[in-house]
């Protein structure tokens, strides 16, 4: 793979991975955390409702002032204020005596900081990497996401808590401070056209900031995607896809128990299954993409959670469902690795974190959708009928992706025309 800065994709990987283990750490741990708090369902239901709701509020803002800012900066300030908030957290649920809004507050402000982290990340990731080198980049920093967020995080955050209800987030302050570290070291990252210039042209920047306000930077980005069918069609699907999904998950927990008969620990281990094939597709994005062109893999991606899908609602087998949820996740993290790749080559630089900030918006508001309409599959139809929807959904979805998969002939990108618009990016 040829790295416009080696260096500087290490620096991005290893601060990106060790970010993904502390969010992984506190997102695990936080649930556990209410459980000696206030148990009851509607504390649970608040804290799922804090941890998304930075993704709905502050999703488009943030990839607007990634856009703005240096985007090294971005992620900088962001670990530092995560490892700020974790410790703040770790003394906390050492001393006991914590009440619910200060933890709803932690994991809003927590959350807040990843959507900012996540969207620099996603709009730096071109300026160190040619495009023809992206799948294989994303594919390791997904794969190295997936790794230390589920595979490390999930079980280290349960087995720390047990020792002390302090020590995930002690763990987790202690993987931001490494990132932050990390990250004082990765130079570039400024989006193009940045505000700050310095010397004399500093108040007349400084004007043309002040005109140029975050709602119209969001509408601009906005408009962008709206007149890019390939990309609108991506993020269509992209939506269909996380509410499928999600629909899956939603009662998966109860899906172990009545239909497979395995308890908490299987559950784990199902849960593992479907990470280790996400990690696997992140491994082997690059060599896939050497060999296979854009629209077979796109293709595949959906394909393959389909018939994988439609297996786990007609087989009651723990062996086949744990197969069957490992190629779920290799298909999810494919889609992921090729499309994101496919975006980041032709979105125009100075446009990066307010077009991707669109995706994740979509991303956090189709998730809530999925979870009801998939409860309300079950409450109908039994536990097997979301994955068989979602199987059929997912069969189908290739229509949805019609322009996207059109404007792929070649396999070198969505939409090859675009790919002047920013020849810098």
């Amino acid at each position: 793979m040829r790295i416009v800065d080696p260096g500087g994709f290490r620096k991005l990987v290893a601060a990106t991975a060790v970010s993904r283990l502390g969010d992984g750490l506190h997102l695990t741990a936080l649930p556990l955390l209410i459980v000696g708090v206030a148990p009851d369902p509607t504390a649970f239901a608040g804290m799922a409702v804090a941890q998304a709701l930075p993704w709905l509020l502050v999703s488009l803002p943030a990839g607007a002032l990634v856009d703005r800012l240096d985007r090294r900066l971005v992620m900088t300030v962001s670990a530092a204020l995560q490892c700020l908030l974790a410790a703040v957290l770790a003394v906390a649920a050492t001393a006991g005596g914590l009440q619910l809004p200060t933890v709803y507050a932690l994991a809003f402000a927590l959350g807040c900081c990843q959507t900012f982290a996540e969207n620099a990340a996603t709009a730096l990731l071109p300026q160190l990497v040619p495009a023809d080198a992206l799948p294989t980049a994303n594919g390791r920093l997904v794969g190295a996401e997936i790794v230390t967020g589920q595979l490390i995080a999930v079980p280290l955050a349960g087995v720390v808590f047990v020792v002390s209800p302090g020590l995930p987030f002690l763990l987790d302050a202690l993987t931001f401070a490494l990132a932050f570290l990390v990250l004082l070291s990765l130079r570039g990252g400024r989006a193009r056209g940045g505000r700050a210039r310095g010397g004399r042209a500093t108040g007349e920047v400084a004007r043309a900031a002040s005109a140029s306000t975050l709602r119209r930077e969001i509408r601009e980005g906005l408009r962008w995607l709206a007149a890019d069918p390939a990309c609108r069609s991506l993020a269509a699907v992209g939506g269909v896809i996380n509410t499928v999904i999600t629909g899956c998950f939603a009662t998966f927990a109860l899906f172990t128990v009545e239909v497979l008969h395995t308890g908490e620990v299987g559950y784990g281990l199902l849960m593992w299954a479907s990470a280790a094939g996400g990690a696997a597709a992140g491994l082997a994005a690059g060599s896939a993409r050497r060999r296979l062109r854009h629209r077979p893999l796109l293709l595949l991606s959906l394909w393959v959670p389909a018939v994988a899908s439609l297996a786990i609602g007609l087989s009651g087998n723990v062996v086949v469902t744990a197969a069957m949820l490992a190629l779920v996740g290799f298909g999810g993290t494919t889609w992921t690795v090729v499309t994101l790749s496919l975006r980041q080559s032709v979105i125009p630089r100075h446009f990066q974190g307010r077009v991707m900030s669109v995706f994740r918006l979509l991303s956090a508001g189709t998730a809530p959708i999925g979870a009801v309409l998939g409860a309300m599959l079950v409450d109908h139809f039994g536990l097997r009928a979301p994955w068989l929807v979602g199987a059929a959904v997912l069969l189908l979805a290739p229509g949805l992706a019609g322009p996207a998969l059109a404007a792929v002939p070649t396999g070198e990108g969505p939409a090859g025309d675009h790919k002047s618009a920013d020849p810098a990016a």
